[in-house]
């Protein structure tokens, strides 16, 4: 068998590090810690082992090289954090003489490189090598001289690099992997390239270690439906998806029994709404045996989507506010109830009143304008989008490939779906008609100070009768505060941010609503699976205070990935005392810090000026330089400043922070709103309650909650790629992937995926379960022990699993090997304990008979013995009982001969009396009367019996005729079995006549025409029996059928008709079979002439 270079260069490798480390001998223990709160202290020189001295450059004032966890605790005095736990846990690591985790960005090391140029070049091997325009491409070394090398492309142009330039490419095997983990090389053209290759055969799913990477396509979900759902549930597919990451997380609630989250992040356009989606379908699905509920959930998105996203430059559906979606299950897995947490805080308010260029407003506007009924666009006097200032200001009414007024209908349909009343509903558009007439509002100035009124046409009109106020109140609560009237921008702003605040209080409403409709019952609530879908990393030309918010958010969601990929794993391996090589990482902790420090923070900062009714933006900029200089740029002309996030530079312009934040409305807004707009505001009170806090504060309270609630589950994470700027399908451009791949940390975890010890369990854990493997004689009382003795026995590679202080760690797939020999051992204990009880429940049933069969001749016996007492009292008894039975006689028939006589002299003399007496005769009369009665009444029953008797007769004669209809049917049913018998004896002779041959034929091993033949018989009689059988059952159907007698005659009439128009088509086969037969046989004589005699006899 031939082998590759690749395996001999790894064999090679791998018997050189064998013999540098003997894999015969377990790793050894590691030191006991000297108690159990408390591990020894090490220096903090030996275990940072030559790092680099790596950080952000304000945590490097400390002088001591980078910080360590003692440095982590002094900074994070000053820095608000939503981990209440993180402070105690680092300071406890700090004490124990933990290292600090190393933050640059990884450099590239050609060292062991530079040797293998030679191999390579006689081996043939691909290599990467970046050409001038700095993309790789694959090639093949010919030659190197003085640090150049000459390099064979694979279009056959001969280029020469410099070895620096160079870097090795995988085998062609390993193209198109599922996993980058599987790739022996991971720099970054390897893993581009591996990318590449999948997502051009539409294959948009890969996996990078325990993370998911979703490239967008563009186009329709692709593998997606129930039948992948069903495939992905009874693991018939594994490949990458998110359904497979949905399977995990559901599999894992249901094992662990704790919550899990499936965190969903990209850049805006990487397609995380329709991933959030797919996975939202899979979780209702699995555990949707409450249909009812499961449709809710899945129709909530669709509403959601209307009234919270719309069109920007880089994405046609824009998610504008971040959710957190709880869908909560029983304890057997099933759907009980869903939970919409979003940060509605951060609502992208300014795209109500403005619009950059080819950008639209939230797609609920102009689905309504494009799909209400005509009742509903004469009740809301409703226009075309065109003729709203609102929405036609970017000049951007419609998306390609989006029908606005199908949508529409869904999004009615949906509202349906959640028992949105009707009602609701026409509110609803009421509101957001009013919101449309608003910015259609006018105002013209009335002197020359700039003082304005509002015109009062059928954009004002409209938007009072909507809003169900008087169009005074409108006009005075927009032209005028506390009694002074306004200026023209003033009026305008106050009008946007009534809108505004309308549309977000409508919104507010709407998520209540849907939550209460999915409230499910919450007793039987018991562990949830939480999809986050945040707002994705943003950056335009022009970036405003949404814009910083919502990046601020990326920052920190970012830092939750980075924590529980990095940080929390590679801490534990240094708490457990791991031979680990710490793997290096960008964190963005100091970004952070730079947006959360009290006092001198960027949040801080803004909250301070802001309650400045005095201040400017150009004071906020300038308080920014003097607290932040050497962190942050500033841009004086424009007075904005730039923040270095882990995914790029944004300059942000700080013109309309102050107001933004404030998020104020005046007074008489206020009272305005309480009076009008039903229940979709907040009452007065909660109103006036807005402006206690800033909208910084309030975001990031929001924000932290968040963050502590993901902080409870078990986290899954999906990374959404945005594939090209242009959003056109199957474009794959190198430059933006490799962008985002290096901002999400892709390639570190990919390589922490390949040393990483994913599955762990305490000593006493591992102990307990896997204790059966070892025999009675091996075991100890000592957990660790009883470990080591279990890992030596099954002889678990010493490189698989390191043990550490009070866990074991394992490589990927190792625990699956000894939980199958436990399930063997365990199913070993079953048989044996199953035979035991068996023979045991045998011989109790055993012993239970007999004692049964012992009471059971006793009581016969005892029954026995007192019949035959009984028995011959009664025979010593018989001749007197039989004397007093004739005393018995005798005394009946003188009482009944002493009763008669009464009677009969009673009637002497009543008629004595009745003959002399007219009232006596006139009672006779009325006697003779009543006899004739009686005698009519005699006659009339004698009729009945007389007809009676006739019935009877008419029953026997029917019942005389179903017999002999029964032998009729009887013959019938005999006659036909004799014509099948007879037809199956002719076919037969058929059979044998033909299948006899002379002795010489046959032997030439060609097919002869005699059997060919064979062939034709034994088809009909193939069809001959199976009919015989089909008729057989049949007739026997009638007979057993209870039925009148004229329905079963007419069933066996048909099926007697059936049979005669088979036996006619088969009689026509016969004579067709007959004439091929003869053909064949040369007109010889043959079994045809007694079988068509038999045949016409039937």
């Amino acid at each position: 068998m031939v082998r590759s270079s690749l395996e001999e260069m790894l064999e090679s490798l791998q018997r050189r590090d064998e013999i540098k480390n003997p894999s015969d001998l377990p790793p050894a223990l590691p030191a006991r810690p000297a108690s159990k709160a408390r591990l020894p202290k090490r220096p903090l020189p030996a275990m940072l082992g030559g790092l680099p001295e790596v950080g952000c450059s304000r945590m490097q004032d400390g002088g001591n090289g980078g910080f360590g966890r003692r440095k982590v605790l002094e900074t994070g005095a000053c820095v608000e954090s939503p981990y209440t736990m993180a402070a105690v846990h680092e300071h406890r690591l700090a004490e124990n003489g933990g290292a600090g985790l190393a933050t640059a960005r990884p450099s590239p090391s050609g060292s062991g490189w530079d040797n293998c140029i030679d191999y390579y070049i006689k081996k043939q091997l691909r290599v990467w090598c970046r050409l001038q325009n700095r993309q790789w491409e694959l090639g093949n070394i010919q030659s190197v001289l003085g640090g150049k090398a000459s390099v064979t492309l694979l279009d056959g142009t001969v280029m020469k690099v410099s070895t620096g330039e160079l870097l090795p490419a995988n085998s062609e095997v390993l193209d198109g992997v599922n996993n980058l983990v599987e790739l022996s090389y991971l720099n970054e053209p390897s893993v581009l390239c591996n990318l590449q290759y999948r997502y051009h055969r539409d294959v948009i799913y890969t996996m990078a270690g325990p993370v998911l990477l979703a490239i967008n396509p563009f186009k329709d979900a692709l593998n997606s439906g129930n039948d992948v759902i069903m495939a992905y549930k009874e693991k018939i597919l594994d490949s990458p998806h998110v359904y497979a990451i949905a399977d995990t997380a559901y599999s894992d609630m249901m094992r662990d029994g704790l919550n899990q989250s499936i965190i969903i992040s990209g850049e805006s356009g990487a397609g995380k709404s329709i991933t959030t989606k797919l996975a939202i379908e899979y979780l209702t699905e699995v555990g949707g045996e409450n249909s009812e509920l499961a449709s809710r959930i899945r129709e909530c998105g669709f509403i959601l989507e209307a009234f919270g996203n719309a069109k920007t430059s880089r994405n046609k559906n824009s998610s504008r506010f971040g959710k957190l979606i709880d869908i909560n299950y029983d304890a057997k897995g099933i759907i009980r109830g869903a939970c919409i947490h979003t940060l509605i805080l951060m609502f992208e308010q300014s795209r109500i009143s403005q619009l950059c260029r080819s950008e639209r407003s939230y797609h609920v506007f102009y689905q309504m304008c494009a799909g209400s009924s005509s009742d509903l666009r004469d009740k809301l006097n409703l226009r075309m989008a065109s003729e709203y200032k609102f929405l036609n200001q970017s000049g951007c009414l419609k998306v390609h490939d989006v029908d606005d007024a199908h949508n529409f209908k869904k999004l009615t349909e949906a509202m349906d779906t959640l028992q949105i009343s009707h009602e609701d509903q026409d509110r609803i558009f009421i509101l957001l008609a009013a919101i449309l007439w608003l910015g259609n509002i006018a105002f013209e100035v009335t002197d020359h100070e700039n003082h304005v009124t509002v015109v009062i046409d059928e954009a004002s009109r409209s938007a009072a009768r909507l809003m169900g106020c008087k169009i005074n109140d409108l006009k005075v609560a927009l032209s005028s505060h506390k009694n002074q009237t306004l200026m023209l921008q003033q009026a305008i702003d106050t009008r946007d941010a009534l809108a505004k605040f309308v549309y977000t209080s409508l919104f507010s409403w709407l998520v209540k609503t849907i939550n209460i409709s999915l409230e499910g019952d919450k007793e039987l609530t018991g562990k949830s699976i939480s999809i986050l879908d945040t707002y994705g990393f943003e950056s335009y030309q022009k970036n405003s205070f949404e814009q910083l918010l919502i990046n601020y958010a990326e920052e920190r969601l970012h830092q939750h990935f980075v924590r529980h990929l990095f940080k929390l794993e590679q801490e534990e391996y240094e708490s457990e005392g791991i031979d680990w090589k710490q793997i290096e990482f960008v964190d963005n902790q100091g970004c952070l810090d730079l947006f959360e420090e009290k006092t001198v923070g960027l949040l801080s900062t803004l909250n301070e000026v802001s309650n400045d009714s005095e201040a400017t933006s150009l004071i906020f900029v300038n308080k920014l330089k003097q607290r932040l200089s050497s962190t942050l740029g500033f841009n004086n002309e424009k007075e904005a400043f730039r923040v270095h996030h882990y995914a790029g530079e944004v300059q942000y312009e700080s013109t309309g922070f102050l107001e933004k934040n404030k998020d104020a409305l005046q007074s008489d807004t206020i009272l305005f709103l309480s009076s009008c707009c039903g229940n979709f505001l907040s009452n007065e009170s909660n109103l006036s309650d807005l402006n206690k806090q800033t909208a910084v504060t309030k975001f990031k309270d929001r924000l932290f909650k968040l963050i502590k609630q993901l902080e409870n589950s078990k986290p899954h994470f999906i990374q959404c790629v945005r594939p090209n700027a242009k959003q056109l399908q199957g474009m794959y451009e190198k430059d933006i992937v490799l962008q985002q791949l290096r901002c999400n940390g892709v390639f570190e975890i990919v390589k922490m995926s390949k040393s990483r010890y994913p599955t762990r369990m305490t000593h006493q854990e591992f102990a307990n379960r896997f204790c059966c493997l070892l025999s009675d004689q091996t075991r100890c009382q000592d957990s660790l022990s009883t470990s080591v003795a279990i890992l030596q026995q099954y002889h678990v590679l010493p490189e698989m699993y390191q043990l550490g202080f009070t866990k074991i760690y394992f490589r990927a797939d190792q625990v699956s090997i000894l939980e199958k020999l436990r399930q063997q051992v365990m199913q070993g204990i079953y048989k044996v304990e199953n035979q035991f009880l068996h023979g045991r429940v045998v011989r109790d049933i055993r012993e239970l008979m007999s004692g049964i069969v012992t009471l059971q001749s006793f009581i016969r016996g005892e029954n026995s013995r007192k019949c035959n007492v009984l028995t011959k009292s009664s025979n010593k008894l018989a001749p007197k009982s039989h004397d007093n039975l004739t005393a018995v006689v005798h005394i009946q028939s003188a009482t009944r001969g002493w009763l008669a006589r009464r009677h009969f002299s009673h009637l002497c003399r009543w008629k004595k009396l009745t003959n002399g007496d007219p009232k006596t005769r006139q009672k006779g009369i009325m006697s003779q009367e009543l006899q004739k009665l009686v005698m009519k009444a005699e006659v009339s029953l004698r009729q009945k019996e007389h007809e009676n008797t006739s019935l009877r007769e008419q029953l026997r004669q029917f019942e005389a005729r179903w017999s002999e209809h029964e032998i009729k049917l009887k013959t019938v049913e005999e006659t036909w079995q004799r014509q099948t018998a007879s037809l199956q004896k002719s076919l037969s002779a058929a059979k044998k006549s033909v299948g006899a041959g002379k002795p010489g034929d046959g032997t030439s091993g060609t097919p002869t025409p005699r059997g060919n033949n064979v062939g034709l018989v034994d088809n009909l009689a193939n069809e001959f029996e199976q009919k015989r059988q089909n008729f057989d059952e049949d007739a026997k159907a009638v007979v057993e059928r209870k039925m009148s007698y004229s329905k079963q005659m007419e069933e066996f009439r048909k099926v007697k008709e059936r049979f005669e128009m088979w036996k006619k088509e088969y009689k026509n086969q016969l004579r067709e079979t007959k004439a091929k037969l003869v053909n064949t046989e040369g007109g010889k004589q043959s079994w045809w002439g007694k079988l068509s005699k038999r045949y016409t006899s039937i």
